[in-house]
């Protein structure tokens, strides 16, 4: 038997950019090879990432170790954790995956696809609940390293990268008109690129339901939930307010304010929603994400010194606020980071983390800047703290 072992992957003389189908007819084009099945969704055969949730017991995935067709002689293959896929991936995303320590992972090395077939048994990958007391992100790279016999390996097919998240549990800090709050920073910060991001709901408190919600005869609703100017969180020069109606009408919007140079959010806000809220300036543009997703943006070009961060600010006397999360950087993050960090808690030695005030305190009126900077914050009066959610989905 030959055994062929590699130290990357090994493509296949003919190119694999797409392939149709899902039995061995559709995939003439190509001569033979081993792959994982599940790296191969569609069978288009490129590289593989997912994203796979961690929460309360174990996760099994499958591995499915395939030929494209059958030969007549055995066939086996080992698969072992390849570091540089995370190293890889971190440097395209801007990242910080760790390898997941090996005592929450499991599987069989080695797997034989018999003579005559195209699969090889089905290999378990057992994930175990992990903690990340530092605020690890943990991921699993997974690649063929070796095949017995005369076969070769499918295009990027050979191996598959599993980004976990352990979702951040946490208690949020309540706010009302009399937590109204402002804090001067212990130094300047001058940045060049920043971005500013935090989870947010608006409580209703009025006892009318929601559904109410939509529509001109429901401006003074809407108005004792979103008050016109009020703004939960404001940095020194990013004054960032919510337009009970405004320029929309019957629309409340997130609007960001520039010293006269703003824009608003697009689509409805609700009350009693999570939104995870995040704004990126990059030199030339502050973009709106929502929920992990581009909303609006605007061209700007400025400097910017952060020295200041305000709470509760032009609240109405009725109004309630969850806030959690709140991070400043300065850099400018891309949607990809903005998508990985939002629903976990990140180090507060995070590169570039200027400002990191986790809300999850659960008692008394300090909010603790984790950032190197120490910037914690003394809210006016004692908060109320809310229940415990899981910001994985934090509506459910």
């Amino acid at each position: 038997m030959k055994m062929i072992k590699f130290s990357r992957y090994v493509v296949l003389g003919a190119a694999l950019a797409v392939v149709t189908g899902c039995n061995d007819a559709k995939l003439s084009t190509i001569d033979n090879g081993v792959y994982i099945a599940e790296a191969a969704p569609s069978n288009t055969f490129g590289q593989q990432i997912e994203a796979q949730l961690v929460d309360e017991g174990d996760v099994i995935k499958t591995l499915t170790v395939r030929l494209v067709r059958a030969i007549n002689q055995d066939v086996t293959v080992t698969l072992d954790i390849d570091q540089q896929l995370i190293d890889e991936y971190n440097q395209q995303h801007e990242a910080t995956y760790e390898l997941l320590p090996e005592e929450f992972r499991s599987f069989d090395r080695t797997v034989t696809i018999p003579a005559g077939e195209v699969s090889a048994p089905v290999i378990n990958l057992t994930i175990k609940p992990f903690t990340t007391p530092n605020n690890e992100a943990y991921a699993i790279p997974v690649r063929i390293t070796s095949v017995t016999g005369p076969i070769g390996l499918v295009g990027n097919a050979n191996h598959i990268l599993y980004l976990l998240t352990s979702p951040n549990k946490q208690k949020a800090v309540v706010l009302k008109s009399a937590n109204k709050t402002s804090l001067n920073f212990k130094n300047e910060i001058p940045v060049t690129q920043w971005t500013i991001e935090y989870w947010i709901k608006f409580d209703n408190t009025t006892g009318r339901p929601t559904g109410d919600w939509v529509g001109p005869a429901n401006i003074a609703f809407r108005r004792l939930i979103f008050a016109d100017n009020s703004a939960p969180i404001s940095f020194n020069g990013v004054l960032l307010r919510y337009w009970a109606d405004g320029a929309k009408k019957i629309a409340p919007c997130l609007q960001c304010q520039l010293d006269g140079n703003y824009f608003d959010s697009e689509e409805f806000w609700y009350p009693d929603i999570w939104y995870h809220i995040a704004y990126t300036y990059d030199g030339s543009t502050i973009s709106l994400y929502k929920d992990g997703t581009l909303n609006n943006s605007k061209a700007d070009s400025r400097d910017f010194t952060f020295n200041n961060i305000s709470l509760a600010q032009s609240f109405g006397w009725n109004m309630q606020v969850e806030l959690a999360q709140i991070r400043l950087w300065s850099k400018c993050l891309t949607e990809n980071a903005i998508q990985e960090g939002m629903s976990r808690q990140i180090s507060g030695e995070s590169d570039g983390l200027i400002g990191y005030w986790k809300c999850d305190e659960g008692e008394g009126n300090v909010l603790k800047d984790n950032s190197p900077n120490g910037n914690d914050i003394t809210l006016t009066g004692i908060p109320a703290w809310s229940e415990q959610y899981n910001f994985y989905h934090p509506n459910d």
